[in-house]
């Protein structure tokens, strides 16, 4: 019987090799987590607001990368995004999940810390969701043709200034959390708009222009164009918190 089960799902390993998930190099006793916070709550947030800020400028670093990458077919540079996720943005997730969990559940805060601790990990969700984003931009490089490839600053699709804006709306949404000034929201929430008009100009001239010999490069600009929208739009739904 057992030969039977082995036959169909496949024999068990003779050595278990070290899934690469767990190549991300953390310590979390370094963290510094405690049941009561080492020194006064206000110095354990700011602290905590530092490594979301990071966090933050590494996932808007990656997003610009990997549309760089894409725009000018560069395999080499669209494979250092995911190098860059490995070694900084999942080390920063980790490090910002386990004292979001460990503030809000181990320690006896007020409502009013909770709802710090509540919104920095929201934030940490939604730049969860932004760095993979990220990663598919990457994907694509191989499958997309793009008209301008040489100049740095353009392409048919203006996806490079899409990225910029976009950038910059992940780090003023994060601001408004960290500085609890809603005017970094409401600018958020503003250039929705350019990017809108954007991402509808893109997609049109897609449209207009797709036939069956580059319809899997088209495909591919969409996607980029729909990922890169999508963090534009995530930005908008932190911002909206704060405003």
């Amino acid at each position: 019987m057992a030969s039977l089960f082995g036959k169909i799902f496949g024999d068990s390993p003779k050595t278990a090799a070290t899934p690469k998930a767990f190549t991300v190099q953390v310590d979390p006793k370094k963290f510094g987590l405690a049941t009561k916070p080492q020194g006064t709550v206000h110095v354990q947030f700011e602290s905590l607001k530092q490594k979301l800020t990071k966090l933050s400028s590494n996932v808007e670093n990656n997003l610009m990368l990997s549309i760089r990458a894409s725009t000018k077919q560069n395999n080499e540079l669209a494979a250092s995004a995911f190098k860059f996720d490995e070694e900084y943005i999942q080390k920063g997730k980790f490090e910002v999940e386990y004292l979001t969990l460990a503030y809000g559940a181990f320690q006896e805060l007020d409502e009013a810390q909770q709802k710090i601790v509540r919104d920095a990990r929201m934030i940490l969700q939604e730049l969860e969701r932004m760095a993979q984003f990220a990663l598919n931009i990457a994907e694509k490089t191989p499958f997309v043709q793009f008209e301008n490839v040489q100049n740095l600053h353009k392409d048919e699709y203006d996806l490079k200034p899409m990225g910029d804006i976009t950038a910059e709306m992940i780090k003023k949404a994060v601001e408004a959390f960290v500085s609890g000034n809603s005017k970094h929201a409401r600018e958020t929430l503003d250039m929705m708009q350019e990017i809108q008009g954007i991402y509808d100009k893109a997609v049109a001239k897609l449209k207009s222009t797709v036939n069956d010999q580059n319809i899997i490069s088209h495909t591919g600009i969409l996607s980029i164009l729909d990922h890169t929208k999508a963090c534009a739009d995530i930005s908008c739904s932190i911002s909206s918190h704060f405003c």
